[in-house]
């Protein structure tokens, strides 16, 4: 089985010096502790050409907005390591998570923020612009992710999901968890997972450095721009080849896939809190244990009508109707 671990390559750090030595021109030659198959690299599929469409029309309509909170986050900085770490413990305090979920910083890690069934992860430098940034952080993470966990571990069917046969839930949980961080912001544009998505197909297309390029259009932080290019092309051992692994497609469309499921349900997101199940298997989980109610994160149920006021500000700015 594929995991993220497998895809970190053992010389990370110094084709990454090297890439920069060379003004962005060099394509890293990547080597990796174990082997696995191309195939695997394709297990999220392919970007389609609908949803390329979409995510295009998104990032144009809101790039100029991006590169200014790019510019000012170089004149006001971002917010404290011992900030957000206060901000995380009172989140998790606020979930009754506080003893179950331990913080952990690290500058070797990949991603800004990723979560375990007991770890948050958090990369050094803190990447927060702002306390709404942070909110969406927290709102992905701890009122997604975290909460779907701790539901599923009180199910009869959990870690027996072939038994019960219930299908691949990464697209709704990465997409539900990617539209609740959109909620505390006042833009809540899709842009980020919008250009991650045309960074993919860019990818399956084009090298490395040509990917770099094109990142660099939409992104002006010359270190988001690699973290960004190097999800695309992680996989790879030559990456001037075209390819790389695709998970990185999953939170646009999980994205669009979730808000519709919930647009036809005016918004009522109990039933995908019944654990880490696909909305696909929303009712199969209901009929196995009917009497459940699922912890619900603070967001929604302390104003149930907000929540649904900004999912449809979210549909409608990201034209997802």
């Amino acid at each position: 089985m594929l995991t993220l671990a497998k895809l970190v390559p053992i010389n990370l750090e110094s084709e990454k010096q090297r890439f920069f030595a060379e003004n962005g021109n060099y394509n890293p030659q990547f080597e990796y502790e174990e082997n696995f198959h191309s195939d695997e690299l394709l297990v999220h599929g392919l970007p389609e050409k609908d949803l390329s469409a979409l995510a295009d029309k998104i990032v144009h309509e809101d790039v100029a907005v991006q590169l200014a909170a790019d510019a000012k986050e170089k004149v006001d900085g971002l917010l404290s390591q011992e900030a957000v770490t206060k901000k995380v413990e009172a989140f998790l305090q606020l979930h009754d998570l506080a003893e179950r979920y331990s913080i952990t910083w690290s500058s070797s890690f990949v991603a800004r923020t990723s979560i375990t069934a007991t770890n948050i992860k958090l990369r050094i430098p803190a990447a927060f612009r702002s306390q709404e940034d942070l909110l969406g952080m927290l709102y992905h993470e701890v009122g997604t992710h975290a909460l779907r966990r701790v539901n599923y571990e009180k199910q009869p069917w959990f870690k027996k999901k072939k038994q019960f046969g219930f299908g691949s839930y990464l697209r709704t949980e990465e997409g539900l968890a990617s539209l609740h961080s959109l909620l505390p912001l006042k833009n809540k544009s899709a842009y980020g997972s919008a250009l991650r998505y045309l960074a993919v197909a860019h990818a399956q297309k084009e090298g490395f450095a040509d990917t770099y390029k094109f990142v660099s259009q939409y992104v002006d932080d010359p270190e988001r721009r690699w973290a960004i290019t190097f999800k695309q092309k992680r996989g790879l051992t030559d990456t001037s080849l075209p390819g790389g692994y695709t998970k990185d497609l999953v939170y646009f469309a999980g994205l669009v896939e979730v808000w519709r499921y919930l647009n036809e349900r005016n918004f009522e997101v109990d039933g995908l809190y019944f654990g880490k199940l696909a909305k696909e298997d929303v009712e199969k989980a209901k009929e196995i244990n009917p009497a459940f109610e699922p912890l619900l994160p603070s967001f929604y149920v302390a104003d149930k009508d907000n929540y649904r006021l900004k999912m449809q500000e979210i549909g409608q700015i990201n034209h997802l109707f």
